[in-house]
């Protein structure tokens, strides 16, 4: 109960650092990205077979792709060191407030990405903190209950499962290049 009201907390603090933020939204669509950041969460079904093919799917339009994932063990770490291409960050890189302390996911907020998508169907505070604070351009995901904190939400309610997200994802990001 004391961990989920802290949570919630948690949660709020992001959300108010969300909306005092002051940036400029640029909406890109998948032929004009050069870059792309993917948040995932290993947790999820089909996790991380679908961020390998989102990455794939990425690199056959020669865009360059780069994930991070939170996991709750280093057990799990070792279990998906054959996953390319992402940083996996856990509660040992996480501070109190859900921010990463060093290394990776600080690095990964930083990138400038063209789009970063948030591949994760559960949510995390840790992958939330980054998505807040990261610097890409143009932000899209599924925010479920939460608010939106997403430039372009695409709303998987009625079939919440991580690939299915990222065939929305892929769509509408491609239909947003018929329309300019």
């Amino acid at each position: 109960m004391l961990r989920r009201l802290f949570n919630s907390w948690i949660k709020r603090r992001l959300f108010l650092a969300y909306r005092n933020q002051h940036r400029a939204v640029c909406i890109i669509s998948m032929s004009n990205a050069k870059s792309v950041g993917i948040l995932w969460n290993p947790s999820d079904e089909g996790g991380i077979e679908t961020y390998e093919s989102l990455r794939k799917i990425l690199s056959e339009k020669g865009i360059k792709s780069f994930g991070i994932a939170y996991i709750s063990s280093k057990r799990e770490k070792e279990t998906l060191s054959t996953v390319s291409n992402s940083w996996l960050i856990n509660s040992c890189n996480v501070g109190f407030f859900g921010g990463p302390q060093s290394g990776d996911g600080i690095h990964f907020m930083q990138e400038e990405f063209d789009i970063l998508i948030d591949l994760s169907i559960v949510k995390t505070i840790a992958l939330q903190y980054i998505l807040i604070h990261s610097a890409a351009k143009f932000k899209v995901g599924w925010s479920a209950d939460d608010p939106n904190l997403y430039d372009l939400e695409i709303d998987v309610t009625a079939n919440p499962r991580c690939r299915f997200l990222m065939e929305q994802i892929i769509y509408y990001l491609e239909k947003l290049n018929e329309n300019h």
